[in-house]
């Protein structure tokens, strides 16, 4: 195996660029989380608009959603692992093309087959970006920038793709169509990957990830608490929110502008919630997680009996998306305080725990859907957060008093 100090000798060191430039790098990784994640769910703004084209059901049409975080689940180990001492620039820069690609099939196939086949290939860049971009964001910014800060930087990427992106895509599907919006979404892809190959420096690991190494955060009692907890209300709230538009569409009646305001004031109220969880779960993360399950409970809870109505539907979205938004943060900092030194090395698994959630909600919700009905769907949701809820409260309790800055 070659020294890393001789591997790719014409790329710069990162001490080599300009503080303009490590800006410029980092802002290329976040600018990719985003349209890596804004791939992700464009679906779920789109099932109605897929399903109605291709003659087949939503919750078929939700396969979207699941085959990517399958692929995902898997990519993020096997990757990590299986690229050993690889330079992990040219890894970046070649999970941004596939992501470009994927897209692309995704807008010109011809039937279903085809566009499943593309977000299989999504999902290995989103599996592989994931278990990498995270643990390097310390080492792309410039000297005297925490390595919170840089992270922060790549995660507001990945919190606007997630509370914005899904609106922004049913907003652009109502105006120019579903496959122009997975077009445009691969356009985005582009200029993204040229800054990543004029602007990324060397990124050689400082070791080889290995497989012994993967299982780190399950092995730590308090990490596995909390894995529980994201496994309970992510199940709960992907399987519910990816059939909230055909949800507002058949039960609501309401029409397509209707249905993407609705999301864009998810992603509004999303986006403070992601600010409230920076500064609340820094103080309690395992106070903020509870209040998170709470308000996710209530929406799901409520959502079949006043969500039919404009201003209830309103309110219950607003609410949900404010939770969710502050989910991710409360996610990754309960990590961060209870297992700090086990955070890179059990990254890979911790994103395919998260694959497999994306992946299990959406599949799951979508057969329910399709044989009770998206008011059973949300009754099953709300037992699970309510699930979520108790593990937090009960086998949480040592992690009350944890600061970010004092780790348990």
């Amino acid at each position: 195996m070659p020294n890393p100090s001789q591997v790719s000798p014409g790329l710069p060191e990162h001490s080599q660029q300009s503080v303009t430039q490590q800006w410029l790098a980092i802002l290329s990784v976040a600018v990719g989380a985003f349209a890596l994640v804004t791939s992700e769910f464009l679906p779920v703004g789109v099932l109605n608009d897929v399903a109605s084209d291709l003659g087949i059901s939503a919750g078929h049409a939700g396969l979207m959603v699941t085959l990517p975080g399958i692929t995902g689940a898997l990519a993020a180990p096997l990757l990590s692992v299986g690229i050993g001492a690889l330079d992990r620039r040219f890894l970046l820069i070649g999970l941004t093309l596939i992501m470009i690609i994927a897209n692309s099939v995704v807008a010109f196939a011809s039937d279903f087959n085809l566009l499943l086949l593309g977000r299989v290939l999504l999902g290995v860049s989103i599996g592989g970006f994931w278990a990498t971009a995270i643990a390097l964001s310390g080492r792309l910014a410039p000297k005297g920038v925490g390595v919170a800060q840089a992270t922060s930087i790549i995660m507001v990427g990945v919190t606007l793709a997630t509370v914005l992106g899904v609106p922004v895509g049913t907003w652009l599907s109502g105006l120019m169509g579903w496959r122009m919006t997975f077009l445009a979404t691969a356009l985005m892809g582009v200029p993204v990957l040229l800054a990543q190959v004029f602007l990324l420096p060397r990124l050689n690991p400082d070791k080889a990830i290995r497989i012994s190494d993967l299982p780190a955060l399950f092995i730590n009692p308090q990490a596995r608490v909390g894995l529980i907890a994201v496994l309970l209300i992510g199940l709960a709230h992907f399987a519910a929110y990816t059939y909230v538009a055909p949800f507002f569409k058949h039960s609501a009646d309401f029409d397509g502008p209707t249905i993407g305001s609705l999301l864009l004031l998810y992603g509004a109220a999303g986006v403070a919630g992601n600010i409230f969880a920076g500064f609340a779960a820094n103080r309690s993360v395992r106070h903020t997680l509870l209040l998170v399950a709470v308000l996710i409970g209530i929406s799901t809870a409520l959502f079949p009996h006043f969500a039919t109505g404009l201003t209830g539907a309103a309110v219950l979205i607003a609410l949900w998306g404010f939770a969710f938004g502050a989910f991710p943060a409360c996610a990754s900092i309960w990590m961060f305080i209870v297992a700090p030194k086990d955070v890179e090395r059990g990254m890979p698994l911790f994103v395919a725990l998260f694959q497999v959630i994306i992946a299990l909600g959406s599949f799951f919700g979508g057969e329910i859907v399709d044989q009770m009905g998206t008011s059973v769907l949300m009754n099953l949701a709300t037992a699970l957060v309510g699930c979520g809820f108790v593990t937090v409260l009960v086998l949480g309790r040592s992690v009350s008093n944890c600061l970010a800055a004092q780790p348990c």
